[in-house]
């Protein structure tokens, strides 16, 4: 997996690249998703799941806290159909802000 950051006077993006599947990986996007937050708060954050057919379920859970709980403006762009398609038989679009690329 790599991760990418970048930000513009509108939004704060953050681009996945490769299958999401480890532990750190899981680790990764959070911290990004965190210092994103903390460097530019009330901006929307985008993060894009370019590749990945499958995420782990600390980021699922993760991705329902932020933007529930902690209220962090935040969408998920999926491109893989597969992944979309997951998110949607758990019922899990709305609460994680989620949209096909």
């Amino acid at each position: 997996m790599e991760l990418m950051t970048r930000a513009n006077s509108s939004s704060y993006e953050i681009v996945i690249t490769g299958n999401i599947k480890t532990i750190i990986d899981g680790q990764s996007i959070k911290e990004a998703v965190a210092k994103a937050y903390q460097a530019q708060v009330g901006t929307p954050i985008n993060l894009y799941i370019k590749d990945s057919f499958i995420i782990t379920s600390s980021v699922i859970g993760f991705l329902i806290k932020a933007t529930n709980v902690d209220k962090i403006p935040l969408h998920v762009i999926v491109g893989s159909q597969e992944l979309y398609d997951m998110l949607s038989e758990m019922n899990l679009l709305d609460s994680m802000n989620v949209r096909k690329a």
